[in-house]
């Protein structure tokens, strides 16, 4: 976007040290670089899910070790109690120590871990696709701002301008008046003309004090109004070399790419959801009891890490939810329906690209020969308005007609400043395509 100001020197080093400000410090960049690093982070997480899953217990209890046939399933809110229903000697109560580590390391699961990983790899893409397209939307802001106080300033300058000229005519009248050569309200409509455009200079000054105030936002540095003085931009040069728009790459149309791939990795996962898991299982108990061998019962605590046992299990396993396989493959079809809907959602975008870049590039075009025609009207108004002036003092003309050929100045200039504004804008509109 700042390729297209590249002859405009001081105005350009100005808007690079606006953005290079906004790039630093502005929130909003920050808050897309959290939403970056924070997708990093869930897909460092879903990479970890490959990794043996290690769990480890440790237990001392103290309680009653009555034994009792029969069985049940285990849930939560149940306790297990290892004891015999013969009678032992001994205290009532024992203590227990229980210590283990069980390690589960899923060997197979038909490629569900690579699918999920390639998902949360594509959301870490999808975060930094949505930051250049935030980038380039904040570009595109900071760029309508910065040119709102250009044209501010030349809207200034421009009634600057009316005023002085209007006011060189009613000193004239006034001086023409006194001398009796002119009547009295000739000077009275000329003193009420340059009011009128003293009025409209005080406006445009507000309007140009709020539009640098609006850049604040971005630079909170001191911007005066030399600073943005950019007559240069009346007469922007043609952008027919420079191909700023069209590109099918663009941020918005990869985010819809991303998305698309997202759903149908989401898909494929939840399919494979569906097969069975193969796992590696190790673990290793230790087992103290307050009661030995020949069945006497301690009640003392520390005789809870007496008498041990130490056990160790290695295995495979396999584990299959059978009754998940319709359902899954329900979630699959509707994620795969997401990704079609973002697939046409990605075709649709390319085409509006394309069809609003060959829109906007005959618009600019247009304007372009539009501004050359106002300039020179401008330009002929001008000689023109000067050789009016010189015919008033000379008392060939009236003062209508002189008012006359300023409002007609006036009005070209104005109409200049409003043409180039509005071809910038649809120049900046071509680069955030």
């Amino acid at each position: 976007m700042l390729s297209c100001l590249n002859l405009y020197g001081q105005q350009v080093s100005l808007l690079r040290d606006i953005w290079s400000e906004t790039e630093k410090n502005y929130s909003g960049i920050l808050a897309s670089q959290s939403a970056v690093e924070s997708s990093e982070i869930n897909e460092a997480v879903v990479k970890s899910n490959a990794l043996p899953q290690i769990k480890a217990q440790f237990q001392n209890t103290y309680g009653t070790f009555e034994g009792s046939n029969g069985a049940s399933f285990p849930q939560q809110g149940f306790f297990t109690v290892s004891g015999s229903r013969v009678g032992s000697d001994g205290s009532a109560l024992s203590a227990n120590t229980f210590a283990s580590m069980v390690t589960e390391y899923e060997i197979y699961n038909f490629g569900r871990q690579k699918t999920d990983e390639k998902a949360a790899s594509l959301l870490t893409s999808k975060a930094k696709t949505n930051q250049s397209a935030y980038l380039l939307r904040l570009k595109k802001t900071v760029f309508e701002k910065y040119l709102d106080a250009v044209f501010a300033v030349s809207k200034l300058h421009w009634a600057d301008k009316n005023t002085i000229r209007i006011q060189k005519i009613h000193r004239l009248n006034s001086a023409l008046s006194r001398s009796g050569l002119r009547p009295e309200a000739d000077s009275v409509l000329t003193y009420s003309s340059y009011l009128q455009a003293a009025a409209v200079r005080d406006n445009t000054g507000g309007l140009m004090l709020s539009a640098v105030e609006k850049l604040k936002e971005f630079y909170p540095k001191k911007i005066d109004g030399a600073q943005l003085a950019a007559t240069h931009f009346l007469d922007p040069f043609l952008l027919s070399e420079m191909k700023l728009g069209g590109n099918i790459s663009h941020p918005f149309i990869e985010t819809l790419k991303l998305e698309a791939e997202y759903f149908e990795k989401k898909a494929e996962s939840q399919r494979r959801s569906s097969l069975p898991s193969i796992k590696a299982l190790a673990g290793y108990a230790y087992r103290g009891s307050g009661i030995n061998n020949q069945g006497y019962s301690s009640g003392n605590w520390i005789d809870g890490f007496s008498n041990p046992a130490n056990n160790f299990l290695v295995g495979l396993g396999v584990t299959w939810n059978l009754t998940s396989i319709y359902t899954n493959n329900k979630k699959a079809e509707a994620f795969r329906k997401e990704s079609q809907r973002f697939a046409y959602l990605e075709e649709q975008s390319k085409t509006a690209i394309l069809v609003e870049t060959s829109a906007l590039e005959k618009t600019i075009s247009a304007q372009f020969d539009e501004l050359g025609k106002q300039a020179e009207a401008v330009k002929k108004a001008e000689s023109a308005y000067e050789m009016y002036f010189a015919r008033y003092k000379s008392g060939l003309i009236g003062l209508t007609e002189l008012l006359q050929i300023q409002q007609i100045l006036e009005t070209a200039e104005n109409n200049q400043i409003n043409a180039a504004k509005d071809y910038w804008r649809q120049v900046i509109n071509l680069a955030d395509i």
